[in-house]
């Protein structure tokens, strides 16, 4: 397949979950269905988010459309960088995620045209033809894409983020209809089927399911504090009618939840105006039974204000025994321990915690194994490759397609592989993923070597030097060690001085500097027992 007609190749968001952009490259066009960042694990210590490195499309001639499936950070999270990279690229966006996306390039202080679509719009790549679907999820306004060619030999559905939900009640259900009247048709199926929530055996939970709980709840004469992702806006808007319904004043604490919000307003899916909302500062009575707090940090995130409500460091709000501490979220893996952290403070404060293990207050955005099995069965793909989700879940959905779909070939691919297309035909090119792109501070990549230094610092901590070679004054400053160190200092001064200006006073400067180093950082081994960050600069 040397002269393919096209290829597709995932950058982000396979064998992993974040930082999702896959390329379908045809002759003169490239298609980047979407663009998002991946949120870092704690050991690279309080680094903003990771992107995937787009360096291998930078050198093309082609024109570059951008494709936004939904509003999600792991979807639209790295559009800067995009931009940065491709500034004529048109960008298509679905209702919320545009808004988000404008919201977002406003603070960046970037101007650029986002193409508002539906599921009306068509657009053209060689010889196929996409076409948006609209699909249920977690956040309003979701698409999966439809390629199909003019012959209909073949037929690609990408759905990377999905919930089959066909009772929704906010908005309309997952559009089957569509992709039995496109994709369903083609002779060669091809699926990209989100993995998220394949160990889940059952059906995912409608959200519509949970207003009787939230009804439960919030019946009751009690402060009540409710923690969320929010981008959830269905959610927050079934809490809003159920707040206005019996009489509750709903209260919201964090940024996030505030441009959420805002962009939902701005999309006509909420309206505010409608609803008892107030302002913190407006409220008398921080202690009124009345009161529903929607707050952030659903996640055990540093700053959410659910943690700082845990500590008691939320102006003017302590915990007690009469209220209700509402978690309606599950944890991304990797959050467990700072969820419960919180939890447990929480709960040595008498307050009442609510978690799904309780109550039925959190529905996934992602398809379980009955969810696929109707799926599957309604659109008939001769081919799956599951996406979205770590290799562990890509392998386990191979399996489960084998299990029960004995006639569906499954494909199993990663990040930066090749899908080669010939007609209907397609063979796999299996390459080495790339490391992503690390983003610090004000939207700046910083490198794993510095990354590295970091986390050496964070852990051995630093002992810094100056030697004033004129006066021999010699200044010693420790940080993050033991203050049994401290008393050190005259000791280690003692070492510097005789290193500097007796043992080697006459051998070259940087070599003076480094001896200086290797021995101050035995000496504070024997004290502390481990070798700090050494620094030592002479003038």
């Amino acid at each position: 397949m040397r002269n393919s007609d096209f290829k597709v190749y995932p950058l982000g968001g396979v064998a992993e979950i974040g930082s999702n952009m896959t390329v379908f490259e045809f002759k003169n066009q490239m298609l980047v269905v979407d663009c998002g960042i991946l949120f870092p694990y704690e050991d690279f210590f309080d680094i903003n988010y990771l992107i995937v490195d787009p360096s291998q499309l930078a050198d093309t001639n082609k024109d570059v459309i951008l494709f936004i499936t939904h509003g999600h950070e792991d979807h639209i999270g790295a559009i800067y960088h995009f931009l940065t990279l491709f500034p004529k690229c048109e960008v298509f966006a679905p209702r919320f995620a545009r808004e988000l996306i404008l919201k977002k390039l406003d603070r960046d202080k970037i101007s650029h045209p986002i193409h508002l679509y539906d599921e009306k719009l068509k657009l053209t790549f060689d010889k196929m033809t996409l076409t948006p679907v609209h699909v249920t999820h977690s956040i309003p306004d979701t698409y999966g894409i439809i390629l199909t060619s003019q012959n209909n030999d073949l037929g690609i559905l990408f759905i990377s983020d999905f919930k089959y939900d066909l009772n929704p009640q906010c908005e309309e259900p997952f559009n089957t209809k569509k992709i039995l009247q496109t994709f369903s048709l083609c002779n060669r199926r091809i699926a990209f089927l989100d993995s998220t929530n394949i160990l889940n055996k059952n059906k995912t939970v409608s959200e519509s399911e949970l207003v009787d709980s939230f009804e439960t709840i919030l019946q009751r004469k009690k402060r009540t504090f409710i923690t969320l992702f929010a981008s959830n806006i269905y959610r927050l808007k079934n809490i809003l009618d159920l707040a206005q319904k019996h009489d509750r004043k709903v209260c919201f604490i964090g940024r996030s939840l505030h441009r959420y919000l805002e962009a939902a307003e701005s999309s006509h899916l909420i309206d505010t105006n409608k609803y008892p909302i107030v302002d913190i500062d407006s409220i008398s009575n921080l202690k009124d039974s009345k009161l529903i707090f929607i707050v952030t940090g659903s996640q055990g995130e540093h700053l959410g204000a659910a943690r700082r409500i845990s500590l008691g460091d939320q102006k003017g709000i302590s915990l007690d025994k009469d209220d209700l501490f509402v978690f309606s979220s599950k944890a991304i893996p990797g959050n467990e321990k700072k969820i419960y952290r919180i939890i447990n403070k929480i709960a040595e404060t008498d307050c009442t915690v609510i978690t799904n293990n309780n109550m039925v207050i959190h529905a996934s955005g992602h398809p379980g194994q009955q969810d696929l099995i109707e799926l599957v069965e309604q659109v008939n793909p001769t081919d799956i490759i599951p996406i979205h989700g770590e290799s562990y879940f890509l392998k386990e959905h191979i399996n489960f397609i084998k299990k029960n779909f004995s006639s569906i070939q499954p494909h199993f691919i990663q990040n930066y592989d090749v899908l080669l297309f010939q007609g209907s035909q397609f063979k796999i090119l299996y390459n080495s993923p790339r490391d992503p792109v690390i983003i610090h501070g004000n939207k700046i990549p910083i490198s794993r070597e510095r990354i590295s230094e970091r986390r050496k610092m964070a852990c051995n901590g630093l002992v810094v030097i100056a030697i004033n070679h004129k006066t021999k004054n010699i200044h010693v400053e420790t940080k993050g060690l033991p203050s049994d160190l401290d008393d050190k200092k005259v000791l280690i001064k003692d070492l510097c001085e005789h290193t500097a200006f007796q043992e080697y006073k006459n051998r070259d400067h940087d070599f003076v500097l480094e001896k200086i180093r290797i021995k101050t950082r035995k000496f504070c081994q024997g004290v502390v027992g481990y070798k700090p960050i050494t620094i030592v600069s002479m003038v």
